[in-house]
């Protein structure tokens, strides 16, 4: 579980989090977005303590560790790893900070890494697969994933999903996602968290999500519901809807239409641009 209480951060005078709170409960996997700036990389930077917070506090209570970041593995936007050492030394590096008695190299063994190479030499791909090998050898209880994926090849991705697929169904990590490609992830979102103004606007699970948000194709515009943002053409309009309820198509002309996780999320970030 994650508990964060009263959170607050600036980076400098510009303000990003003040007297934020919010609960992960254990195994959950929460997508955090929103638009770019709104803090959604600064926040798993926060919970993974790489940043201190200004003030409030982020617990673990399910973390018994005297040092709760050996329990927590984050691939960050910007991955860090030390460039110049080969790919077996920072194996061995890895393994004697945490205590790894072995190291899996399932993971790495058939991407084409080799443990001879230097880890600049790798591909930005080949970096977060065995960036992720590294953090999963130390079995994590929490694990940070920031917008880095959309960097790797089609094959790659697919490792890495599968790959955390099955720790999710193995381990019932808690898992926080920022911003990822939706599509590939739809299937294992608990929960959608939309920051804006360092607050939460909106926290849904993503089965009530898909339930409230619709998209009504109309040409006329619908009365006295909460339109979202809206796309205007010559002879109709698209509506986007939050939080749509089923009586407000008693009076209402046009088509409703279901939408999968990209398309809300665009519609909630079209939203705040407009």
């Amino acid at each position: 579980m994650i508990e964060i209480n009263n959170l607050s951060f600036n980076y400098g005078r510009l303000k990003v989090f003040d007297g934020f709170n919010l609960q992960i409960p254990k195994g959950q996997v929460c997508l955090i977005t929103g638009i770019n700036g709104v803090g959604k990389s600064t926040l798993l930077r926060l919970v993974a303590r790489v940043l201190n917070p200004l003030s409030g506090e982020i617990r673990f209570p399910q973390i018994t560790s005297p040092d709760p970041r050996s329990k927590i593995g984050f691939i960050s936007d910007t991955l860090s790893l030390y460039q110049n050492l080969k790919v077996s030394q920072a194996i061995d590096f890895h393994k004697s900070v945490y205590k790894i008695q072995k190291f899996d190299d399932s993971l790495i063994s058939h991407t084409k890494i080799k443990k001879n190479q230097r880890i600049k030499e790798l591909s930005n791909g080949q970096k977060t697969i065995f960036h992720l090998s590294l953090i999963l050898s130390a079995q994590p209880d929490i694990f940070l994933i920031d917008e880095v994926i959309h960097s790797i090849d089609a094959y790659l991705r697919k490792v890495f999903l599968e790959k955390l697929i099955d720790l999710l169904t193995e381990k019932k990590l808690t898992v926080i996602m920022v911003n990822l490609n939706f599509y590939d992830i739809e299937n294992m979102i608990d929960r959608v968290i939309l920051l804006k103004d360092g607050k939460t606007a909106v926290d849904e699970k993503i089965d009530d999500l898909k339930t409230k948000v619709k998209k009504i194709t109309s040409s006329t515009q619908p009365k006295n519901i909460p339109i979202l943002t809206e796309i205007h053409y010559s002879d109709h309009a698209d509506y986007y809807v939050y939080p749509y309820e089923t009586n407000d198509n008693d009076d209402m002309e046009g088509e409703i239409i279901d939408l999968d996780l990209t398309e809300i999320i665009t519609a909630f970030i079209g939203g705040e641009y407009a």
